[in-house]
Parts: C-alpha cells; sequence; structure tokens
C-alpha cells in the first residue's frame, strides 16, 4: 500500500510531467480546478491544483474546496499518477470513483486521451 508521504512524491513527479507538456498547458488554460485524491484504504487525502495551464500539488483540500473528486484505492490510484495504468479501466470496474460536473468529466475525458492514450 502507497504511504501518504510516497503519493505526495507521485504527485510531484506527475505535476512535473504535466507542466512540461506544451499540449496539457495549452488544454487546461483557463480550465482551473483542484483535484482532491483520496486512498479508501489508506486513509490518505492528496491534491492537485491545475491553474494557468499548469499543475501543482497542494495538500488535502477540503471537499468543498475541490470541484473534482477521485476516490479508489492508494496503490490504483499511485499507478494511475505514476503512468502505469490508464484510469479508464478502474472507473469503468467501479474501483475508482470521478466525483465533478459533467463539464469536468468530458474535460478529464480528453485529459486521459492525451496522457494515458485512451
Amino acid at each position: 500500500m502507497v504511504a501518504a508521504d510516497a503519493m505526495q512524491g507521485v504527485l510531484e513527479r506527475f505535476a512535473e510531467r504535466f507542466n512540461a507538456s506544451p499540449d496539457l498547458a495549452r488544454m487546461t488554460q483557463g480550465w482551473d480546478r483542484t483535484l482532491r485524491i483520496v486512498a479508501l484504504d489508506a486513509g490518505w487525502v492528496h491534491g492537485l491544483r491545475v491553474e494557468a495551464g499548469r499543475a501543482a500539488w497542494v495538500a488535502a483540500p477540503d471537499p468543498s474546496q475541490a470541484e473534482i473528486a477521485l476516490q479508489g484505492d492508494a496503490d490504483t490510484l499511485a499507478a494511475i499518477f505514476r503512468g502505469e495504468l490508464s484510469p479508464t479501466e478502474p472507473y469503468l470496474d467501479g474501483t475508482l470513483l470521478v466525483r465533478s460536473s459533467e463539464e469536468d468529466m468530458m474535460k478529464l475525458d480528453v485529459f486521459t486521451l492525451m496522457v494515458w492514450g485512451e
């Protein structure tokens, strides 16, 4: 099971890869969102902030501060943000729960295609 401090490192590296992509910067320009990432089995909460076309790890945002919530087990969440696992399969089998507006869900679909190729 991925520990909270290890997941912070995973999210920081994800943000570095995100920020190195001009395509992702262009796609997310003007789409300022906070993602609340919750490991249901490990009890930790992390955040990822996308703002002005850049991503950054943030301390655990309060649910009212996050437009998007991702919930799953720690290992699945880590594998997704390491780029080892597309979020599509865990989402479809119900092991990854995503709560967002319909508009944000459509943006996440395009984002998934760009990052994971699915």
